[in-house]
């Protein structure tokens, strides 16, 4: 069984609660990613995604120059441990309905997984394992898989 330590993210963009989000959201941009995890004394506090800017800075008509990170990033945070297995992955994503999911060992964090890069992830296994499988077929048919011109190699 896969775990999340292996599609999880280790270059975790971080930021503190006391930030701007003007700041936060600079980062974000530089560092193409969707959300950035708030720490508060290496400790996951929060996270602060694009949807919270939208809805909780833009549309509340926040300054983002004036208004801590802290303030308006999501609080109640759900997280992983690396030795999640995919399925339960998936299923957090799916009952809490979030995006970004933080990796933790104990108390500290590890990495992130995203939905676009789990199911990315996903994909290509589900692919992998479908090639695998017309593979082995192939061969149990005694038919090579590699004689795309129709020759026999002796036959």
């Amino acid at each position: 069984m896969m775990a999340i330590e292996r599609l999880m993210s280790r270059d975790v963009v971080t930021a503190t609660a006391g930030e701007t989000v003007a700041a936060v959201v600079e980062r974000m941009s530089g560092a193409s990613v969707g959300a950035v995890v708030v720490l508060e004394e290496d400790r996951v506090a929060g996270v602060f995604s694009e949807r919270d800017l939208l809805k909780r800075v833009v549309a509340a008509g926040k300054d983002p120059g004036a208004t801590e990170v802290g303030s308006v990033a999501t609080s109640e945070v759900v997280t992983v441990e690396p030795t999640t297995s995919l399925r339960d992955c998936a299923e957090t994503l799916k009952r809490h309905k979030v995006r970004h999911l933080p990796v933790v060992a104990g108390r500290r964090l590890v990495g992130i997984v995203s939905a676009r890069d789990f199911f990315t992830t996903l994909a290509r296994e589900l692919e992998g394992f479908i090639e695998r499988s017309r593979y082995e077929e192939q061969l149990r048919e005694n038919v090579d898989p590699y004689d795309h011109l129709g020759g026999s190699y002796g036959r």
